[in-house]
């Protein structure tokens, strides 16, 4: 009998353990994700019919809409970069549009620019009612893709989440049958 409460009791610190370091994997992981998503950010725009846009490096961009939960503003709108020169730079959609959402705004990916060279560029944006007053938190938002990576750290924070629970449930488990 003692033997087995030893082990009960050696399993229970075990799967503690397993908890704890569940948790600051968890923590590690989702400050991670946070900070991907920020450091991700290159230029936030407001929702304007044709303005100028910088980019400091060259690669490359994700362009992003960004306003209020269920906003319709941005449905229906075609976007158009062109360099200093005039030159039309190529886009293609987002094959796996991200979303981000907060309590009240969303970003969404909508297409993917290759950026030939640093420097100044023009967003034109047709389609956009004059009629309807705007709002200063719809924005236009050029982010450097980061799909793969924040996909890693939900992954991360999914398995740790999972054994800190698992760990935790365990620990609990040997805890009563002692």
């Amino acid at each position: 009998m003692d033997s087995v409460s030893f082990f009960g009791r050696q399993m229970m610190w075990l799967f503690l353990a397993v908890s704890c370091l569940s948790a600051i994997l968890l923590g590690f992981f989702i400050r991670g994700v946070i900070r991907l998503v920020r450091q991700s950010l290159i230029v936030s725009v407001p929702l304007l019919a044709e303005q100028e846009v910088e980019f400091p490096d060259a690669g490359r961009v994700v362009l992003c809409i960004e306003g209020p939960l269920f906003t319709r503003r941005f449905a229906r709108l075609a976007y158009e970069l062109r360099a200093a020169d005039g030159a039309v730079v190529s886009g293609r959609p987002a094959l796996f549009r991200s979303r981000t959402s907060g309590f009240s705004t969303v970003r969404m990916e909508l297409k993917v620019y290759e950026i030939p060279r640093p420097g100044l560029y023009f967003l034109r944006i047709s389609g956009i009612a004059d009629a309807i007053a705007p709002d200063p938190r719809e924005r236009i938002v050029f982010m450097r893709p980061h799909l793969a990576r924040s996909v890693g750290y939900i992954i991360g924070i999914v398995l740790s989440a999972g054994f800190f629970i698992t760990g935790l449930v365990f620990a609990l488990l040997c805890f009563v049958s002692n």
